[in-house]
C-alpha cells in the first residue's frame, strides 16, 4: 500500500503509520458499540452482522483508490475486529466450562491465524489481492453461526427462559448429549429468583463505585493495556526486522502457536501453573528477549530480528483499555525510523511494570467460575451479591 500510494517519506510516511492507528481507533469504537448491541440484541445476531460487515469492508479495502479510503475501510474492519473480540468471543465462552478456556485459547488463536495470513500474503504477492482473500477466509464462520443457537446464558440474563430452554436443547442435540429438562428447569428457577433480587442497570461508573471494585478494575485494566501495547507494538514493528520478511513472519507465527500449546500442557498437567504464572513467565521471557535485542541494536555493527511471545487474556471491560493501548502500537513502529531500539525499550519498560503489577496484585482464577469470585480473587460463598452483579453486568455491557 505504501508503495502504490507513494508514502515513502515526510508527512506521507507518517500517514502510513496513521492508517494502522485508524484501524485500532475503529476497534476502540467498535468495542463500545458492539458491546452494547451484543447485550441488547443478543450475541448471535450481532456477531453475524459484525463479521459480515468486516468481510464486506475488508474486500472493499482491496479496491481502495487512495490511502484515505483504504483507512476508512480499515476503520470499519476495526469495529468488526472488536465485535469478534468482545461479542463473538463472549458468545463462545458462554458455551464452555471454565476449565476449557485455556484449551480454546491454546488451539484457536492469533498464532495459527497469522500463519494462514502470512501464507495468503506470500501466495497473493499483492496487497489488494491479499486484502480480498484474507477477508473471504472468514466467510465459513457465517453458516456456522446460523447453525448454533443464541447463548442460553444471554437468554437467562434477559429472563427469557422459554427461549433459553430451546437453546439448551439445541446445544445438547449438537453435542449428542441428552437434555435433562427437569434439572435445567430447577437450575434456572433458582437463577431466576436470584435475578429478581437486583434489577439495577449498571454503567461504566459502577466500575469505580467502591474501592474494592475500583481496585480490580485498575489492576486488570493496567495488565490489558500493557499487554496490548507490547503485543501489537512488536507485531507492527516486525516489518522492520532484518532478514527475509516472510520467513521472519512464519517463524514468529509458529512461535506464537507453539507457545500456546505449551501453555495448555502446563495448565493441564502442572497444577501449580496458575494464572499469575501464566502472565508472569511470558512477561519475564519477553523482557529478557527484547532487552537482548535492544542491546544488540545499540551495539555497533550488529543486526538481529526476533519476536516476543503473547499472553493470554479474556474478554471484559478491560478490552477497552487494550484497544486504547493498541492505538500507541503503530506510533511505536514509526519511532523505529528515528532510532531502531526505541520500540523494544518501550515494550520492555511497560512489560516490567505489568510484571510487577501482576506479581503483587493479580488474583488467581485457574478453573474458577469468574462469577463466583469476590473482589479479592476468593470464592464467594454468597452468589449474586451486588458487587458480583456489577462485575458481570459491566463486563457484558462494556466489554
Amino acid at each position: 500500500m505504501v508503495q502504490d500510494f507513494e508514502m515513502y517519506c515526510g508527512s506521507a510516511a507518517y500517514d502510513s503509520a496513521w492508517v494502522a492507528t485508524i484501524q485500532f481507533i475503529g476497534a476502540l469504537v467498535g468495542a463500545v458499540i458492539y458491546g452494547h448491541l451484543g447485550d441488547y440484541f443478543g450475541r448471535k445476531p450481532v456477531s453475524f452482522v459484525g463479521i459480515s460487515i468486516g468481510i464486506l469492508f475488508g474486500v472493499a479495502a482491496g479496491f481502495a483508490p487512495d490511502w484515505k479510503l483504504f483507512a476508512v475501510a480499515l476503520f470499519i474492519c476495526g469495529t468488526s475486529v472488536a465485535c469478534i473480540m468482545v461479542v463473538f468471543y463472549a458468545y463462545i465462552l458462554e458455551f464452555i466450562e471454565p476449565q476449557q478456556r485455556v484449551f480454546m485459547r491454546s488451539f484457536f488463536n492469533w498464532g495459527y491465524a497469522r500463519l494462514v495470513f502470512t501464507l495468503a500474503c506470500f501466495l497473493c504477492g499483492n496487497w489488494r489481492a491479499t486484502a480480498i482473500v484474507t477477508s473471504l477466509l472468514a466467510v465459513p464462520v457465517l453458516p456456522m453461526l446460523l447453525i448454533l443457537p443464541e447463548s442460553p446464558k444471554w437468554y437467562a440474563t434477559k429472563k427469557r427462559f422459554r427461549e433459553m430452554k430451546q437453546a439448551e436443547k439445541r446445544v445438547a442435540w449438537l453435542a449428542g448429549l441428552p437434555y435433562d429438562a427437569d434439572l435445567k428447569i430447577l437450575e434456572e428457577s433458582e437463577k431466576s429468583e436470584n435475578l429478581e433480587k437486583d434489577t439495577k442497570i449498571y454503567t461504566i461508573r459502577d466500575l469505580f463505585s467502591s474501592w474494592q471494585i475500583a481496585y480490580s478494575t485498575i489492576v486488570i485494566g493496567s495488565l490489558w493495556f500493557s499487554t496490548s501495547v507490547s503485543s501489537f507494538g512488536a507485531d507492527l514493528n516486525s516489518g522492520n526486522l532484518a532478514g527475509n520478511f516472510y520467513l521472519s513472519q512464519f517463524v514468529s507465527s509458529a512461535a506464537i502457536a507453539l507457545s500456546k500449546i505449551s501453555i495448555f500442557l502446563l495448565d493441564t498437567y502442572l497444577p501449580s501453573f496458575n494464572r499469575q504464572k501464566l502472565h508472569q513467565i511470558p512477561q519475564i521471557i519477553m523482557i529478557c528477549c527484547y532487552s537482548a535485542i535492544m542491546v544488540l541494536m545499540i551495539s555497533p555493527d550488529q543486526d538481529c530480528s526476533s519476536q516476543g511471545s503473547r499472553n493470554l487474556a479474556s474478554i471484559g471491560t478491560c478490552s477497552l483499555l487494550a484497544r486504547t493501548g493498541a492505538l500507541l502500537a503503530p506510533q511505536m513502529a514509526y519511532l523505529s525510523d528515528i532510532y531502531r531500539p526505541i520500540p523494544y525499550a518501550i515494550v520492555c519498560s511497560i512489560g516490567i511494570l505489568s510484571l510487577l503489577i501482576s506479581c503483587f496484585f493479580l488474583p488467581d482464577t485457574k478453573g474458577v467460575d469468574l462469577a463466583a469470585l469476590d473482589n479479592g480473587g476468593n470464592l464467594n460463598l454468597a452468589p449474586n451479591s451486588e458487587e458480583d452483579d456489577v462485575r458481570i453486568e459491566v463486563a457484558e455491557n462494556f466489554a
